[in-house]
């Protein structure tokens, strides 16, 4: 080569480099003021409009925490209601103690009764004659209230000399009463400036608050800015935010010129003209470079010395080549040996997350998969569906086949769509794949275009197969070693199968917003049909049927759903070990074996309730069969439906009915333990309490009037016998189920 390949190739670099240069500055110098104004304007808006909705929001929650404590505290009603026994006053007292404690902007909390005029405070009682705010109370009591006050001054007594800046809000007791009682909770107004001093500080932007009425709540220094004001008014308090930038920015051309930015901008014009000198010095010279190492080779190799043909030097090079690819073929067919154990052991580091790689060795793997950079990666996990089933009906071979067909499925799948993937079997029943982000035109779109080709698989397996298969698709990753943590979220979401059905496909994203609080309320039902299962009682198959469908609701993963049977299944073997062993037995024979024979069969939340009541409808006709071969059947039938019928009288009880049957109370009382294993009472607040969540359930009836209908003289001993039976109060119970 010579010296006119270097000159060639500068000039074809240097002109382009000066063209550029030239145009992105002026470009840049043009465009750079308005875009800096206005990114300066957008800001300061988005920094006033956060300050209002903070402020709004723990206003809101103030307000409705307050109602809450209205709607919930009976304290209140009781108080509205001429309540005022000592010990009741201190237990207002410190309930509102509580609200003023919730909250560092609230500064007093006081509730006015109009019966008697007394007042009650989170430190004191008094009479309205003697309280300094009765203005306004009288304009807030007989008036519905509307939201927030406008500022004002707040002191308990008149000649106080304590003084407080407060905002009011004031709500009737009840809520939707009207001059009986008054709840108001005052805020401090100081408070609400700190917490502008401390959140509102900017060497930018500037904020002022102003109320209703354009009185200033909060005011900083505007500065020199010449920009007009953003103002913004809250829908809920009716403030008025006044927001702008305190500083000037570079408006002309001028002030860019004069600046710093100029110098830097010609120094990297200067370096890139360095640079372009460099490289193509450097670019120069490869020839010789190569030509130097092969030497260096020769030097090095004597007994294996290349030798140098007749030829140029590009044919040299080419002819070293050749020599080096034969020595190296030789060396891959080696290695080629233990690229699939090599591959497989990546693979589970990268999945389990204790990879050892290094970015050299990881670069190496995405090059044989013809991928050159990673913009990101996401798992999806292929469950073959009742696998047990699956290897039972099947032999080793066809086992064999069918996963080989679904390996091939994946993987033309994927080429048909351009998606790059890394596919292994982790378990037996278990197909990992890894989709990498390498294609820029063509991206994963967080995983629809996964979501797209899990589709298309399920259907060709079920279609031509008779395979059913469920997918779990994991978050998308930016980074290899968050490899696991994608595979752990599509695990994750394949342990929800039992809840959302199989043959489907399910993605993190339908179980990352999944909340389990109601849990415990459901549970409560497990207790109640395993008592109505062992005494008779067909309201077992309505309460069974809310706790699936409860538990559907919830869309629980599998080890929870487990967790919940193996709770059931103890309290239903506790309830019958209190019936005669024939009853046992047959629970044992009719239940618990087949339980056990199919549990891990037993794949989603259909295939459960399914089971359980066809087993447990089995049991129920087998036990009133032996029922009805006793002698005293008869008796306890009519017993029971004497009950039923009566179950609404306080004064039922076994003196009553023996005297009803004309037996002794004490043969009575042993009757029904042999019968239903429990004794009269434990049985007769069970029928209540079956009564009572019927009409909690399907009737507006105030739990008063329910606790008289179920033969209660007193509600509170209603409420305390029905939350120890069922777990909850009847108001939580109506909540949930109503």
């Amino acid at each position: 080569m010579s010296k006119n390949w270097f000159h060639r190739l500068l000039l074809s670099y240097l002109p382009v480099l000066l063209l550029l240069v030239c145009l992105f500055a002026f470009i840049g110098i043009v465009q750079l003021s308005e875009l800096s104004q206005k990114e300066a304007t957008k800001s300061s808006r988005v920094y006033a409009q956060n300050l209002q909705n903070n402020i709004d929001t723990s206003l809101r929650s103030i307000e409705l925490m307050m109602m809450e404590t209205i709607s919930r505290n009976a304290k209140l009603t009781y108080f509205a209601g001429m309540e005022s026994s000592p010990e009741f006053i201190i237990d207002l007292s410190r309930l509102l103690e509580s609200m003023l404690n919730t909250n560092s902007w609230i500064d007093s909390v006081y509730i006015y009764r109009a019966g008697d005029g007394a007042i009650v405070t989170d430190k004191t009682k008094l009479i309205i004659d003697q309280f300094a705010d009765r203005a306004f109370i009288d304009d807030n009591l007989t008036e519905r209230p509307n939201g927030w006050s406008r500022p004002r001054i707040f002191q308990v007594f008149p000649d106080s000399t304590e003084k407080e800046n407060v905002i009011s809000i004031a709500k009737g007791v009840p809520l939707s009463g009207k001059g009986i009682a008054l709840m108001v909770v005052n805020v401090n107004i100081e408070a609400i400036r700190s917490y502008l001093s401390n959140f509102a500080s900017s060497d930018v932007s500037y904020i002022s608050v102003t109320d209703q009425q354009g009185n200033a709540l909060f005011q900083q220094d505007k500065g020199p800015a010449d920009t007009e004001d953003i103002i913004l008014t809250s829908a809920y308090t009716g403030w008025t935010y006044h927001s702008g930038l305190k500083v000037k920015s570079f408006s002309n051309l001028f002030s860019y010129l004069t600046s710093g930015w100029l110098i830097v901008g010609f120094l990297g014009l200067v370096l890139g003209i360095w640079w372009m000198v460099y490289i193509s010095r450097k670019n120069y010279k490869p020839i010789e470079t190569m030509m130097s190492r092969i030497q260096k080779y020769n030097q090095q190799h004597q007994h294996a010395a290349i030798q140098e043909p007749s030829t140029d030097e590009l044919s040299y090079i080419d002819f070293t080549l050749s020599n080096m690819i034969e020595a190296t073929q030789d060396y891959e067919h080696r290695a080629q040996e233990n690229k699939r154990y090599r591959r497989l052991r990546v693979f589970q580091e990268l999945v389990e997350g204790n990879g050892s790689l290094n970015d050299n060795e990881w670069r190496e793997e995405l090059s044989e998969m013809k991928i050159g950079t990673l913009n990101g990666a996401s798992v999806s996990i292929i469950e073959i569906d009742k696998y047990p089933e699956f290897i039972r009906q099947y032999s080793h071979e066809d086992q064999g086949l069918f996963k080989y067909i679904l390996t091939k499925v994946v993987d033309e799948t994927a080429k048909a769509d351009s998606l790059r993937i890394w596919q292994e079997w982790v378990t037996n029943h278990r197909l990992c794949v890894i989709y990498f982000d390498a294609d820029e035109d063509k991206p994963l779109h967080g995983g629809s275009r996964i979501l797209a080709q899990s589709e298309q698989i399920r259907v060709w397996l079920l279609e031509n197969l008779k395979l059913t298969v469920t997918f779990g698709i994991g978050t998308a990753v930016s980074d290899a070693r968050a490899i696991a943590q994608s595979y752990e979220s599509a695990t994750q979401a394949l342990s929800y199968k039992s809840a959302l059905g199989s043959n489907r496909v399910i993605g993190h994203w339908e179980i990352e917003v999944l909340s389990h609080d109601d849990l415990f309320v459901y549970l409560q039902y497990v207790r109640t049909i395993a008592q109505a299962f062992r005494v008779g009682n067909d309201g077992w198959q309505e309460q069974l049927t809310l706790l699936f469908n409860g538990l559907r609701s919830l869309l629980l993963p599998k080890e929870e759903i487990d967790g919940v049977l193996i709770y059931m299944n103890f309290f239903f073997q506790r309830e019958m070990m209190e019936l005669p062993p024939e009853y046992q037995e047959l629970w044992n024979t009719e239940f618990r074996a087949k339980w056990e024979a199919r549990m891990e069969s037993l794949e989603t939340l259909d295939e459960l309730e399914s089971f359980y009541q066809e087993r447990l409808t089995a049991c129920t006709r087998l036990m009133r069969s032996l029922r009805e071969e006793k002698g005293n059947h008869a008796v306890v039938r009519r017993v029971r439906e004497y009950i039923e019928s009566h179950f609404d009288n306080p004064d039922l009880s076994l003196a009553m009915l023996g005297e009803q049957f004309n037996m002794n109370t004490s043969s009575l009382s042993t009757l029904f333990k042999e019968e239903f294993g429990e004794k009269f009472v434990v049985y007769l607040c069970q029928v209540r309490m079956e009564h009572a969540k019927d009409m909690l359930r399907n009737t507006d009836l105030p739990i008063q009037d329910i606790s008289g209908k179920v033969g209660y003289l007193h509600p509170m001993s209603f409420i305390r016998t029905f939350k120890k039976t069922v777990g909850v109060t009847p108001g939580d119970y109506r909540k949930v189920h109503q």
